[in-house]
């Protein structure tokens, strides 16, 4: 699937998140690529590091805690933070409340890992074993290693 016609589509997360690309390689003139997510409570990946990419968290709406190299923080609406690649992280809404926020990804060539979320033919979420299955699988390939389940 080239990337453009990624821009507006919905993935899906674990935990339930929903990812919808605002920005994509082809639209950014292959700059970065940057989704919204929207996770329930309890939303997040497990500790993972990049070794080809950085990230930045933007909240639009609620608090998310994120886990950068070794210390946490609890992000409001308008805060924002940086996960430069190399640093082991992850993010989790551990709050009652869903939270929507702002990942942008630098270099984009990440976007197509996010595919381990696509919707099904009833346009439904994977199942969670079927999508930890994949990022499981598409990991390694996308210089992505799993670390171990959220510290947070």
């Amino acid at each position: 699937m080239p990337a453009l016609s990624r821009l507006g589509q919905t993935r899906y997360g674990p935990h339930g998140g929903r990812h919808r690309f605002i920005a994509t390689a082809d639209s950014t003139a292959n700059a970065f690529c940057a989704m919204e997510i929207v996770d329930a409570p309890g939303g997040g990946p497990p500790l993972h590091c990049h070794s080809r990419e950085d990230e930045f968290f933007y909240v639009v709406e609620g608090q998310l805690s994120l886990f950068v190299g070794g210390k946490t923080m609890t992000l409001a609406a308008g805060q924002s933070a940086f996960a430069p690649r190399g640093i082991p992280h992850s993010f989790k809404n551990c709050s009652t409340s869903p939270v929507k926020f702002i990942v942008l990804c630098t270099p984009p060539d990440i976007e197509p890992f996010f595919d381990y979320g696509s919707p099904l033919p009833s346009g439904g979420p994977p199942s969670e074993e079927q999508m930890m299955q994949q990022i499981k699988t598409l990991a390694p390939k996308f210089g992505i290693q799993i670390l171990g389940p959220s510290p947070l």
